[in-house]
């Protein structure tokens, strides 16, 4: 069988014969093998690295949901422990967002960090203020709801505040956020999935 490819001029150029021996040649790679190899491998490795940047661009999104999640929390069980009102700001119109301790001295404590920043974030919310209260018995007045985005990907997360009991939840945000008459922010915590 070997002989018939041989004679059909299969292995023609990979070996000889040699009294009725195949003696293969060691030639490598030819110059049109290893562009079209290298061809092949940048396209896959561009593929792979947009597709990376997204994952990494959802990522960044959803780490900014927990540590603002963790943050206001830890704030809620200070509030419980010491015993006193806990207020925490966050300014989304400065860029970038910071999440942080109101600047009343009264406050200190409340937050064992500096705060959250949220760097290339964007920050959408609806309260009635920028300052989050969470009384001594660690309930909340301010009802609402967070989304947190990027212009880098389609993720949306959110975080939305339950009557005063301080309940908070999380989820993926299902809608667009499109400002209307009587909603200026755009966001409804009914779009808000508790799927995370």
């Amino acid at each position: 069988m070997l002989k018939t490819f041989f004679y059909l001029g299969f292995f023609a150029n990979k070996c000889r014969r040699s009294d009725s021996d195949l003696v293969y040649r060691n030639s490598g790679w030819t110059l049109l093998e290893t562009m079209i190899v290298s061809l092949i491998t940048g396209i896959l490795s561009s593929i792979a690295i947009v597709n990376m940047l997204g994952v990494m661009n959802k990522n960044k999104v959803q780490n900014s949901l927990y540590e603002v999640k963790g943050a206001l929390q830890e704030a809620q069980r200070n509030a419980i422990k010491m015993g006193k009102e806990c207020k925490v700001a966050m300014d989304v119109d400065v860029n970038p967002t910071y999440l942080s301790v109101d600047a009343d001295t009264k406050y200190v404590g409340c937050l064992s960090s500096q705060g959250v920043d949220l760097s290339g974030i964007k920050v959408t919310e609806n309260f009635s203020g920028s300052r989050i209260r969470f009384s001594y018995k660690g309930n909340s007045a301010n009802l609402g709801t967070i989304v947190f985005h990027s212009s880098n990907t389609n993720a949306k997360y959110c975080l939305v505040f339950s009557n005063l009991l301080g309940i908070m939840r999380s989820g993926i945000y299902t809608a667009e956020i499109s400002p209307a008459p009587g909603n200026p922010s755009g966001i409804s915590g009914d779009n808000c999935e508790s799927t995370i």
